[in-house]
């Protein structure tokens, strides 16, 4: 990296570490700290937009486990918390309209869907609600989704 880049990412660090909701998630600072997150520069500004957004659309530990999984295609290690299986299109489809159907679930999509104009920030915002509701196959879906939409 050149010094610019190594400047821009220090300078984004800073804005992420001083504000508030999204901006207080020590997870998304240690995404950005660790450089898990730096190396695509349209996830950088993807992160930088959540962490200076001032509602708490979804939970810190979801949308660092979002990202971290948008950014890391290796298998995490440790202790797991979900099987290992392959992605399966038909069962994340039918895990998204089973969110759809719960009223508190889609109301928090909906809201993502008005006031968040930029679809890739709507797909995290999205898949972290998706997470952290346990429709893990359907987060699987929009992060696979935003993948796409990165290359």
């Amino acid at each position: 990296m050149n010094n610019l880049t190594l400047k821009a990412l220090g300078i984004l660090w800073l804005l992420a570490a001083s504000n508030a909701s999204a901006q207080n998630c020590t997870g998304l600072n240690d995404l950005m700290a660790d450089g898990g997150i730096t190396s695509s520069n349209p996830l950088v500004q993807i992160l930088k937009a959540i962490t200076s957004d001032e509602k708490a659309r979804a939970d810190c530990g979801s949308l660092t486990s979002v990202l971290d999984r948008v950014s890391n295609t290796k298998k995490p290690g440790g202790r797991k918390l979900e099987e290992d299986r392959p992605f399966n299109a038909e069962e994340a489809q039918a895990d998204l309209a089973q969110a759809n159907s719960d009223p508190a679930v889609n109301q928090r999509l909906e809201h993502v869907r008005k006031e968040v104009s930029d679809r890739r920030q709507q797909l995290v915002y999205e898949a972290a609600i998706l997470d952290e509701e346990g429709y893990y196959s359907a987060r699987d879906l929009r992060i696979r989704e935003l993948q796409q939409q990165l290359k």
